[in-house]
């Protein structure tokens, strides 16, 4: 419901209350009439009688007055009273300076002092187009979700590193009791009016895997598609202003790429930056001309930073039953041209850190001319990008082991653009899954640099960031620390 629709219906109720009211007296007094048909003959009619009344009714006019008059006298000097109290104690509710309002609840207090201002650019562009978006989102029934407390840095997370920690942070970190997502049971569901049944895509070639992938046609419509797409645009424009800072998963990973785009440069670790593996503002620009920024772009957002985000999260619980708080961040995606992504698998195979990607959601958010389809070759399933349209499937089985089969590439666009909405669930959750990290401290840099990540390059592309995360730093790998 739009703001607009709520001011006509409020004054559609106004006009309607008053009138309805009116009748009803006016029914009243002729039902009274038709009870007392001598009413017209009352000697209420007879003008002495209403003289007499007029002249015994002035004492009583005086008494009313006198009454009324002493009521606001009393009631003046208990109001004087109190505000001459209320300034000795040094407390009033009559303030309008905001630092002597009444102190509030503690738990506002404490919700209040945890928080901690996130990137003005990026809340900017959401909020905008989260205002040319809401036009088409259904909100009713949907759980909001607070989200105004930031993620202390990765490598105060172990309790020898805990030094600095908001008290607050940290006793409910104490508290947080994960929660398990061992796998999911989509269902026909209604959005806006449109029937979304899941269509389940069968494998094309025998196999003992546990993966599934199912089809959602329309799963967002035409407005959540143009919005998102709007968005992400709007801030990959606003971004890319600065060139960003390249950064790979090892040395060799940039050798690779050197040697594919033709150049003859002996690299090695020193060739990064102090800490981490991310190369200097000067190798980054080269690089980024050896490639051709050859990659594709990432926008993300978290829970409760849009209504959409709300919407979204709640229109998946229903068809798939994939929990919101086992839910990690909302990316948005776009391929230009000759772009795609390699093979690779969503899940850490081998891994026995539970806390990983049990199921995957992505919605394409336009048709794509030629190429961009998604395709699994263990399985022989492929998709054609289709507005609207989502693809579920999980990445490990029900005892949380990554499943090899689920492996996946999209393929390289070779007509038009492609745009996409993801969001991983993870098999467990953990305290800060969810929520929108603080900026390490290094590499040292100018505020707003994006950030490019090349993975491994036989199971990996290189990808455009508008955030930063952790995984370039090298003490951060040496300790194998992940987020609580």
């Amino acid at each position: 419901m739009t703001l607009s629709t709520i001011l006509v219906q409020t004054r559609k109720y106004n006009v309607d209350y008053f009138p309805i009211t009116n009748m009803r007296n006016r029914k009243l007094d002729s039902k009274t009439t038709q009870k007392n048909p001598q009413a017209k003959n009352s000697p209420l009619k007879n003008g002495k009688i209403q003289k007499d009344i007029r002249q015994d009714s002035t004492p009583v006019f005086i008494i009313i007055i006198i009454v009324l008059f002493l009521s606001v006298l009393f009631g003046a000097l208990y109001v004087f009273q109190s505000m001459s109290a209320s300034d000795e104690s040094g407390e009033t509710n009559f303030v309008t300076d905001p630092s002597k309002m009444q102190k509030r609840s503690d738990k506002q207090s404490d919700t209040l002092a945890n928080k901690t201002p996130k990137s003005e650019k990026l809340t900017e562009t959401i909020s905008d187009n989260t205002q040319h978006m809401d036009k088409s989102f259904p909100t009713d029934n949907v759980p909001k979700h607070d989200n105004s407390k930031r993620v202390p840095p990765p490598e105060k997370v172990k309790p020898q590193l805990r030094q600095g920690i908001d008290p607050k942070i940290e006793e409910e970190m104490n508290k947080f009791k994960s929660t398990l997502q061992t796998g999911m049971s989509p269902k026909k569901i209604f959005a806006d009016g449109r029937r979304l049944p899941p269509v389940e895509l069968l494998p094309q070639k025998p196999n003992n895997s546990s993966v599934k992938v199912y089809l959602y046609d329309e799963f967002l419509s035409e407005a959540e598609c143009d919005g998102l797409m709007k968005a992400h645009n709007r801030h990959v424009t606003e971004i890319s202003k600065k060139d960003p800072i390249i950064c790979f998963d090892t040395v060799n990973t940039l050798r690779q790429h050197l040697k594919a785009a033709g150049v003859n440069r002996k690299v090695s670790p020193n060739d990064f930056m102090a800490g981490t593996t991310c190369l200097d503002k000067t190798f980054s620009s080269e690089f980024k001309d050896h490639i051709h920024s050859n990659w594709s772009y990432s926008t993300a957002f978290y829970r409760g930073e849009s209504r959409f985000s709300n919407v979204f999260e709640y229109r998946v619980k229903e068809a798939t039953a994939l929990k919101p708080e086992n839910g990690g961040k909302f990316q948005i995606t776009s391929y230009p041209l000759n772009v795609g992504y390699k093979l690779h698998t969503d899940c850490i195979e081998d891994n026995q850190d539970k806390r990983d990607r049990v199921a995957t959601i992505l919605v394409y958010l336009q048709d794509v001319e030629e190429g961009g389809e998604t395709q699994f070759p263990e399985l022989g399933i492929w998709v054609k990008p289709r507005k609207g349209r989502a693809l579920v499937w999980n990445n490990m089985n029900e005892k949380g082991k990554c499943e090899h089969l689920s492996i996946h590439q999209a393929a390289k666009v070779t007509k038009g653009h492609k745009f996409i909405l993801q969001r991983w669930y993870y098999y467990t959750s953990f305290y800060s899954l969810g929520k929108r990290p603080p900026e390490p401290h290094i590499p040292v840099m100018e505020s707003g640099t994006p950030r490019v990540s090349c993975d491994e390059y036989a199971h990996g592309s290189c990808r455009w960031y508008d955030e930063w995360n952790y995984d370039h730093i090298i003490e951060y790998q040496k300790q194998k620390i992940t987020l609580i």
